[in-house]
C-alpha cells in the first residue's frame, strides 16, 4: 500500500509542475536607434569685397550713370582698358570715382567763392552735388559745410566744380574687371593726366569745329529727330584726351551744356507724349461719334 501511495504522490506532483506557468518571457530589446547622420556643414559665406579697389573696364562704350540703375543720368562713356577706382557697391551696380573730365554742379547759394575765382568754400551743410545745372538733376553725393571745391565752370546759377571725393558715379558690375594690387588712395584734386595717346592743340581745334558743324545741322532738324550722339562724342575725346588743358575744359564746358539740352529735350517730348496721345484718341471719338450720327466729316 505504501508503494501505491507513493506511486499516487508522484503523479500528482508531475500533474501540478506541467500545470505552474511558465516565467513571462522577457520582452525583445528595442533596437538601438540610428546615429544621427552627421550633419552637414553650412557652406562658407562668400567673402565681402574690401574697398576701395582698382578695377578696369571690359566693355566698348559703357555708360558711367549719376545712379545705380539704367533711368540715370549719364555723365560719360568708358572705354576698354579705361582705369576706375571701385568705392562700394549697391546690387548689380559699382560705384566708383567720378571721372576727373566730367564737371559736376553746386548751386551758387550753397558756395563762398573766394577772390581769385578758383575755389570756394561749402557755406552750409549736406549740400547736394548735382549732375547736371538742374535742380531736378541726380544727387550724385553730398558736400559738408567748410569743404573746399574748385571751380571750372558756371551756368546762371549753378557753379560747375571738379568731382569731390563725396561725388559717386555708378557702372555696371559686368563691364568692371577688378585688377591686381592695392587701391590707390583718392587724391581730391590731382593734376590732369596726359594721356599717351594725346591730341594735338590743332587735332583738338578740328574735333571742335567738326562738332559745331554737326550740332548746328542738327538744330535744322524736326526737334523729334535731332541726335546728338556724335557731337557729344566728339566733346568727350578732346575734354580726354587734348593735350591742352583749356581745350579740354572747353570741351566739357560745351559737353555739359548740350547734355543739358538733351536732357531738356527728352523731359519736353516725355511731357507731349500723353497730350499727342489723348489728341488721337479724341480725333478718333470725334469721327466715330460723326460717322454713327450721320454727320459729314470736315
Amino acid at each position: 500500500m505504501s508503494f501505491l501511495f507513493l506511486l499516487a504522490f508522484a503523479a500528482k506532483a508531475s500533474a501540478g509542475e506541467a500545470a505552474a506557468p511558465s516565467e513571462p518571457k522577457a520582452a525583445p530589446a528595442a533596437k538601438a536607434a540610428p546615429a544621427p547622420a552627421p550633419a552637414t556643414p553650412a557652406a562658407p559665406a562668400p567673402p565681402r569685397e574690401a574697398f576701395p579697389y582698382n578695377g578696369e573696364v571690359t566693355g566698348t562704350r559703357v555708360y558711367v550713370r549719376a545712379g545705380d540703375g539704367i533711368n540715370y543720368t549719364i555723365l560719360t562713356v568708358a572705354g576698354p582698358h579705361d582705369r576706375v577706382r571701385v568705392k562700394t557697391r549697391r546690387f548689380d551696380w559699382l560705384g566708383i570715382d567720378v571721372p576727373r573730365t566730367c564737371t559736376v554742379w553746386v548751386h551758387k547759394g550753397m558756395l563762398s567763392a573766394q577772390p581769385d575765382g578758383k575755389t570756394a568754400t561749402v557755406t552750409r551743410d549736406r549740400v547736394n552735388v548735382r549732375a547736371r545745372a538742374l535742380a531736378t538733376s541726380n544727387v550724385m553725393g553730398q558736400l559738408p559745410e567748410g569743404a573746399t571745391v574748385a571751380i571750372v565752370d558756371t551756368d546762371g546759377e549753378w557753379v560747375g566744380i571738379e568731382p569731390p571725393p563725396q561725388a559717386t558715379a555708378w557702372v555696371h558690375h559686368k563691364y568692371v574687371r577688378k585688377t591686381s594690387g592695392a587701391a590707390l588712395p583718392r587724391v581730391a584734386t590731382p593734376a590732369r593726366p596726359v594721356p599717351k595717346d594725346a591730341l594735338s592743340m590743332g587735332r583738338s581745334l578740328a574735333l571742335l569745329r567738326d562738332a559745331r558743324m554737326i550740332y548746328e545741322a542738327e538744330l535744322k532738324r524736326p526737334a523729334a529727330q535731332r541726335d546728338f550722339t556724335t557731337v557729344l562724342a566728339a566733346y568727350q575725346k578732346v575734354a580726354e584726351k587734348s593735350a591742352n588743358e583749356g581745350l579740354a575744359r572747353r570741351a566739357e564746358s560745351a559737353r555739359q551744356r548740350l547734355l543739358k539740352i538733351v536732357d531738356l529735350h527728352k523731359v519736353l517730348q516725355a511731357a507731349r507724349k500723353p497730350i499727342r496721345e489723348f489728341d488721337d484718341k479724341y480725333k478718333k471719338l470725334e469721327a466715330e461719334y460723326k460717322r454713327k450720327a450721320g454727320l459729314p466729316n470736315e
